[in-house]
């Protein structure tokens, strides 16, 4: 009993160094023959957690922050559909998924905290990869009416097909989309190692009790990160992209124009800079902490097959590739396992899609530009995404959950969230376009080209709107048929609006859409928070159900597995898919000599019922997985187990109906 006791009291503390510490120089903490006596005290799970919390907040940063915010950027920099955007954030996956089993089932016996390292070094590699579009490409051009340019007014050589002829040959997009492309799946694989082998270096050296609170404080940083990434990237995207080429106070762009592309660039270098600083602290743990094996012998199994066995009697069972195979084949027979897998890709598919064009469903919804949408996103995300995660964790260890007990909590978040599907219907609405949503007055068919513009020569190639006194918008000047502009005093003073019903010889049009903020602005915000909040809760328990469900030996493997699912089908999908239904609505397309390039009209109603029916269909597929796993969930008996040190309360009812009973008998001491 003294024993037990003395066991209990040496795990509580979070990992602290046990006796005989210095009698194994591996087991400190440093690199080499450099493990000075004055940096010991980082050598605990908690310290670990702490530099593990940072590096996640770097990665939100970048790949669902920065990257995310810069989207609608990228698409009017080079020209591309929200579906190719889509591709570029999916780009996260692509090599990452084909590694995440092989890293994930041969790291268990490496030293994962070098290989974290390892893998940070590559990130920050693929961030300078990401960037360098901007550094070696020409500078952005556009078109704006002005009063020493003809561009975007009605004028007679605007439809001389030899505009097209006549000019330089077009920047190399594809050659830039190219980097981007490899920049983000560069990322994506050097965050292999530490989403694999991180989370299990964290449940092995910690007890039972505390593992899900330290998943909690991970993904609550990376959520933070993301945050702060929305922020930053908005606040950057106010610098004009290339400040440093050009004179900005001489430009005729303004941050609230539709085609103004800002300093997309500077949160990737930041991000770069980042894991470049972390990856030295973490590389400096051992390959076990102290304590290691003690906790070990205290915990108790609730994993349902009894696969362990193999582990037991084969000591090399699990080092070599060619056990693979069978290994995989162990969790596949794991019913429980697998519905966890599937359940948790349908809320990756889910958050993928959203991250990436939340800010821009902003901007089209409720008329605010992408910097605002951008800081919306930034504020909901961190008591949101970040809160949700806390809460999960905390659930977990308060009521002290059983694998059964998160299941059934997870679903009950997922089915709320589900019922906040409706909240997409809530937008702001529109003033008319003219040749969109109204025709043209000598007109009645819906068509940018009237008789009032006809030999204008206008293109879709730059959007610059605005609106009449009657609140009818405009795609342009040219498309409203003025044939001049002058400044005065910094406004803009047209001249000659043939399509507009004015005998004034000139007038002055508002710049921008005409369209006001509307009380559903507020209310879809605390729904989304909602939404952000539930959908996040379930993240920390699922990943502590997935392992508390198989045998330790096959937790790198099993969260490998689980990150491959994730990403094969869900964050690789997710953006794309959601891309298309952007694209599915889609009202005007920048035309450029007969090449499409971004969309700048979206029809809101289709927009928002598609999105309504994606919300709901993805959790409800969900929940019925986790349902499935809460059924089919049969732990093995706990009779022959090792002594458990951490008694505890049976499932809390409203999650659980575990024999209460049978389950003192199997934690006596």
């Amino acid at each position: 009993m003294n024993e037990v006791e003395n066991l209990k009291a040496g795990h509580q503390n979070g990992g602290k160094m046990a006796q005989g510490t210095k009698e194994n120089p591996k087991a400190k903490y440093g690199c080499w023959i450099f493990r000075p006596r004055c940096l010991q005290f980082l050598n605990t799970i908690k310290w670990h957690v702490f530099w593990h919390c940072i590096y996640s907040f770097c990665e939100g940063f970048i790949v669902n922050g920065v990257i995310n915010i810069i989207i609608v950027t990228l698409e009017k920099r080079y020209e591309l559909t929200s579906q190719r955007s889509g591709m570029i954030a999916s780009a996260n996956d692509f090599g990452a998924a084909v590694l995440f089993i092989i890293v994930g089932y041969l790291g268990t016996h490496a030293n994962k905290p070098r290989l974290m390292a390892a893998g940070m070094f590559l990130m920050s590699l693929g961030c300078l990869v990401f960037s360098l579009p901007q550094f070696v490409g020409d500078e952005y051009s556009f078109t704006i009416s002005s009063a020493n340019s003809s561009e975007n007014v009605c004028s007679v050589s605007n439809s001389s097909t030899g505009s097209c002829s006549v000019k330089t040959s077009k920047e190399n997009y594809e050659g830039y989309y190219t980097l981007l492309l490899l920049g983000n799946a560069l990322v994506g694989i050097g965050a292999v190692p530490s989403f694999t082998l991180g989370l299990t270096y964290i449940e092995e050296n910690s007890s039972t009790r505390n593992s899900p609170l330290y998943f909690g404080f991970t993904f609550c940083s990376a959520a933070l990160g993301v945050a702060a990434g929305y922020i930053a990237g908005a606040q950057t995207l106010s610098l004009f992209v290339d400040m440093y080429k050009v004179d900005v106070s001489n430009l005729a762009l303004s941050p609230l124009s539709p085609q103004w592309v800002g300093a997309w660039w500077v949160g990737i270098l930041a991000g770069m800079g980042g894991f470049l600083l972390v990856l030295f602290p973490i590389a400096a743990y051992p390959k076990r902490l102290p304590g290691y094996d003690e906790l070990q012998k205290v915990k108790v199994s609730e994993a349902q097959t009894k696969s362990e066995e193999i582990y037991k009697e084969h000591e090399e069972f699990g080092k070599s590739l060619k056990h693979l195979p069978k290994s995989l084949w162990l969790l596949a027979k794991n019913p429980a396992f697998v519905f966890i897998i599937l359940g948790g890709t349908v809320e990756i598919f889910i958050i993928g899609g959203l991250a990436t064009f939340g800010a821009k469903l902003f901007q089209e919804f409720f008329n605010v530009d992408i910097y605002e949408a951008g800081n919306l996103m930034g504020f909901i995300t961190v008591p949101g995404s970040a809160g949700g995660m806390l809460f999960g964790g905390y659930i977990v260890k308060k009521f002290d959950l059983k694998c059964r007990g998160i299941i059934r909590f997870s679903c009950a978040c997922l089915f709320l969230c589900m019922c906040l599907g409706p909240s997409f219907l809530a937008s702001c609405p529109s003033r008319p376009i003219a040749g969109v949503s109204t025709s043209y007055p000598a007109n009645s068919e819906l068509s940018f080209v009237s008789s009032c513009n006809s030999d204008c020569g206008c293109s879709t190639a730059g959007f610059e709107p605005v609106c009449d006194v009657n609140q009818i918008v405009y795609f342009s000047p040219c498309h409203a048929g003025c044939r001049g502009v002058s400044v005065v005093n910094g406004t803009k003073i047209y001249e000659d609006c043939s399509c507009i019903n004015s005998t004034a010889p000139s007038m002055t049009l508002t710049s921008g859409e005409c369209s006001d903020r509307c009380a559903l602005f507020y209310l879809f915000c605390v729904l989304l928070f909602f939404m952000m909040f539930l959908t996040f809760s379930t993240m920390s328990p699922t990943v502590t159900a997935m392992f508390r469900c198989i045998p330790p030996q096959q937790r790198s493997l099993g969260i490998g597995i689980q990150l491959t699912f994730g990403r094969l089908l869900g964050t690789t999908p997710g953006p794309i898919f959601l891309g298309a239904i952007l694209d599915s609505t889609c009202t005007v397309w920048q035309e450029s000599c007969g090449v499409r390039g971004n969309c700048w009209v979206y029809d809101k109603w289709p927009l928002g019922l598609r999105l309504m029916l994606w919300w709901m269909g993805t959790k409800l597929v969900g929940f019925v997985f986790l349902l499935f796993a809460s059924c089919v969930y049969k732990p093995e008996s706990t009779e022959n187990q090792s002594v458990r040190v951490e008694t505890s309360a049976a499932d809390n009812p409203v999650f659980s109906v575990l024999d209460e009973s049978n389950y003192k008998n199997n934690t006596k001491l």
